[in-house]
């Protein structure tokens, strides 16, 4: 029977739970909703990618006006034990685990001040992007949060090290495995330092996951991010590496700038790369923030669709163009 290994980071710890002596229900989450426009690529439904996505990007690819996600964190406990349950529902929702509200549901047990036993369903530690918009800097999403890891299910343990140093493992399902394992496990290991720097590595029979990251301020107002992926499917099937630089810059208490630049290559025949710099800003006003963003996809093959397409015989759309530029603009209320 095939063991799926999976090794993990500890990227994940930073949990703020309560401190009072008698366990305390807290309740958050957010709303968010968007309209996108296709400037140099069609915008009734022909504008895919070989992939089936508008622009290589697991969500808002439909042009117009949506919803986005509407979810609820409810976290209950003390400072020794507790859970957190995050339900989500819309289009983001649907396209993340295919239409299951739950996103995250774990209990937590701190055995010790140096160890962290925690039980149920993750979001994915890698890179630096997440399920909710409220909790990304940027609209759109990387390539590498499309195509990699999303969801762990099983027991982990992270530990205090000592000298700003974290580590974890546990015992899962495979990856993206919601239900069950069909006597499949996996194993999960990584280490942090400071908070800021970690490495985590995937694998699972011929599958494997390879993710670093790091983070630092240039000054009191701009801060750089850096995120390097390689993922392997193994048995022939496609995978990928990304190399992504987020730099944030505050310009007034309202108001930041922000510029993704993402490179992507796939392990397919065609070597296909693509080239994403997304700049992004975001005005905030008081619990609302506005996001307004322009997307720019290059890839080295012509896997777009123009604005006015050609079609074949059985009337599908011929891809010929090698970029996409695309419009966002959202709207993302928290509470």
């Amino acid at each position: 029977m095939k063991k799926l290994i999976t090794i993990m980071s500890l990227v994940i710890v930073g949990f703020a739970f309560g401190q009072d002596e008698e366990p305390k229900l807290n309740v958050s989450g957010s709303v968010d909703a968007y309209f996108r426009n296709n400037i140099t690529s069609a915008n009734d439904g022909v504008a895919n990618s070989l992939l089936g996505t508008g622009d290589y990007s697991i969500f808002n690819n439909d042009s117009g006006f949506s919803a986005g996600l509407a979810n609820v964190t409810l976290s209950y406990g003390d400072e020794t034990v507790g859970f957190i349950a995050d339900l989500g529902y819309g289009p983001r929702m649907d396209a993340w685990n295919g239409g299951d509200v739950v996103n995250e549901a774990y209990m937590y047990w701190n055995a010790s001040d140096k160890v962290m036993l925690m039980m149920g369903r993750f979001n994915s530690w890698m890179g630096y992007e997440r399920l909710s918009a409220a909790n990304n800097f940027h609209y759109s999403m990387s390539h590498m949060f499309s195509y990699s890891a999303r969801n762990f299910n099983g027991i982990v343990a992270q530990f205090d090290i000592g000298t700003n140093l974290r580590g974890g493992i546990g015992v899962m399902n495979p990856v993206n495995q919601v239900y069950g394992n069909n006597g499949d496990y996996s194993i999960a290991a990584g280490f942090t330092y400071n908070g800021v720097t970690g490495i985590s590595y995937t694998r699972g029979g011929d599958v494997s996951y390879l993710d670093l990251k790091t983070a630092f301020g240039v000054s009191d107002n701009l801060d750089i991010k850096l995120n390097g992926h390689i993922a392997d499917f193994g048995d022939d099937a496609d995978g990928f590496s990304s190399i992504s630089a987020y730099a944030q810059l505050k310009s007034t208490d309202a108001f930041s700038w922000g510029m993704r630049l993402e490179y992507m290559k796939f392990d397919n025949a065609d070597s296909l790369t693509v080239l994403t710099p997304t700049l992004t800003g975001r005005y905030s006003v008081g619990d609302l923030t506005i996001i307004p963003e322009i997307r720019l996809d290059s890839a080295s093959e012509d896997i777009f669709t123009d604005i006015e397409p050609s079609f074949d015989n059985s009337g599908t759309p011929i891809m010929n163009s090698g970029a996409l530029t695309a419009f966002n603009v959202a709207a993302v209320y928290t509470f």
